[in-house]
């Protein structure tokens, strides 16, 4: 399984946390988007672990940067369990609804000849291909984008000081 860094360079432990935040538990929206950039331009392999580089020209607590990190993600992770939930919950309402719309039209079909009957089988056959949209392409893109929050939540997060990291470049 390969690794892939993901550096980040800071010049004190408090650009990485939100100014708003008294305890420092929240990232900086600066921090979380790079972040999120980063790891979207390189999450092409699925065979792949994280590692994410904190460079920094003083003392980072790697205990607590860890646990904002992490934090981070796991609310994105349960953002996106919610969205999941609720695309699930349409899904099955316009596959119902679409249903119903179908077998009214199949009833009226049966016993009128009006423009409004044909109506009602556009409306259900768009609301079934709707359904089948979400369950054919929705949901498995956002599945995917958990599996890989999933795999940044479990990155492990390196602390180097900035000297050191200058002098790794130059060996």
């Amino acid at each position: 399984m390969r690794i892939r860094d993901i550096k980040m360079k800071i010049h004190e432990e408090s650009e990485l946390y939100s100014p708003m935040d008294p305890d420092q538990m929240i990232l900086s929206d600066d921090v979380a988007s790079y972040l999120e950039r980063a790891f979207l331009n390189k999450h092409r392999a699925l065979m792949e672990n994280y590692v994410i580089t904190i460079i920094s020209d003083t003392p980072v607590d790697k205990d607590h940067a860890t646990r904002a990190i992490k934090q981070e993600f796991e609310r994105q992770k349960d953002d996106i369990r919610f969205g999941l939930m609720r695309l699930m919950q349409k899904m099955v309402c316009l596959a119902a609804l679409g249903v119903a719309l179908l077998a009214l039209w199949l009833y009226l079909a049966a016993t009128t000849e009006s423009v409004g009957v044909e109506i009602l089988s556009i409306m259900g056959w768009v609301c079934v291909w709707e359904a089948t949209s979400i369950a054919i392409m929705q949901r498995p893109e956002l599945r995917i984008m958990q599996k890989n929050l999933d795999r940044l939540t479990h990155a492990e997060i390196v602390v180097q000081s900035a000297d050191s990291s200058e002098e790794n470049d130059r060996a």
